[in-house]
């Protein structure tokens, strides 16, 4: 087994650097409420005086954003790094980022959606662990369960098992185990055939996604298949998929149980443990993963916990 890097929690007055490897802000009250938030939890949050330009749909050239993110992790004294937001950006970044300033120095990595790709990048080339969890401007939104976790797991308590009642056990009824790896779904998917593409082989995966019709996601969980990918797997998890937050009850259920079925479809001739209703994703339920590192899916107790 590659030895895993594991960060070193954050302590009290730890210094968050937030950067933008993606999207622009769009909403300067969820920044300012993330930055609030940080300071409250008790720590420092450092950012550009300026903030970020803008380019487009990027916060920067690609260039500006590599050189971010590398002189950031390069600082000693900033502990961990906080995506601002998602959106689109890491992809043409990602080859720019100094792996042997992160193998060298291993540091917290937080955010999600389009951060999947760093989080894979970094599993992949350098097996460290990174968290899966709210970004900058997310937080603004995360519920009281969302933004304890997300503090538990920057204080280093990660490890603490996830007892979740609301989980479906779509199958299996033991435990499985193997290295969590996903994020978001069609981040995932523009992975596949690219030198970041993740090795699937008894990996644990967890997906979600917003904004995509079911039948797109149902074309790119079939991709998956036909590519060969889920039949590696040693589980799979399934998050939130809402179209949009503003769906009917009704029409939410519809949407997820229809993928559920699907991921169940595609599996069908296999023994791979399904769960679906597990709170990650674009919503105000978004809880904390530690993305590479060992996990166990104890269908039984409905719990995820990490070795």
């Amino acid at each position: 087994m590659i030895d895993q890097h594991t960060p070193a929690p954050l302590k009290p007055g730890a210094v968050i650097g937030i950067i933008a490897p993606a999207g622009q802000i769009r909403d300067q009250n969820e920044f300012n409420t993330g930055i609030r938030l940080l300071t409250e939890m008790g720590f420092e949050p450092r950012f550009p005086r300026e903030l970020w330009p803008g380019t487009g749909y990027l916060a920067d050239t690609d260039a500006n954003r590599a050189e971010e993110f590398n002189r950031m992790w390069a600082d000693t004294e900033i502990s961990a790094l906080l995506a601002l937001r998602g959106g689109y950006g890491c992809l043409r970044m990602a080859g720019m980022i100094d792996l042997e300033q992160v193998r060298k120095q291993p540091k917290m990595l937080i955010g999600f959606s389009d951060i999947t790709v760093l989080h894979i990048f970094f599993s992949q080339q350098t097996s460290l662990i990174s968290l899966h969890g709210p970004t900058l401007c997310s937080l603004a939104k995360s519920n009281k369960d969302t933004l304890e976790r997300f503090y538990q797991c920057l204080s280093g308590n990660w490890r603490v098992p996830l007892q979740l009642k609301g989980v479906e056990i779509l199958r299996g009824d033991e435990e499985t185990r193997g290295r969590l790896i996903g994020g978001n779904l069609s981040t995932l998917l523009t992975l596949l055939g690219t030198p970041f593409e993740p090795d699937f082989q008894g990996r644990i995966l967890f997906v979600e996604d917003v904004g995509e019709p079911l039948y797109r996601i149902d074309r790119m969980l079939t991709q998956l298949w036909l590519a060969g990918k889920l039949q590696k797997l040693a589980g799979i998890i399934i998050g939130d998929f809402s179209y949009n937050y503003d769906m009917e009850t009704n029409e939410r259920i519809h949407l997820h149980e229809t993928i559920w079925s699907r991921v169940l479809q595609l599996t069908a001739d296999t023994q791979i443990p399904v769960w679906g209703g597990f709170p990650v994703g674009h919503g105000p339920e978004n809880m904390t993963l530690p993305h590479g590192a060992e996990s166990v899916m104890d269908s039984r107790n409905r719990s995820l916990y990490f070795l």
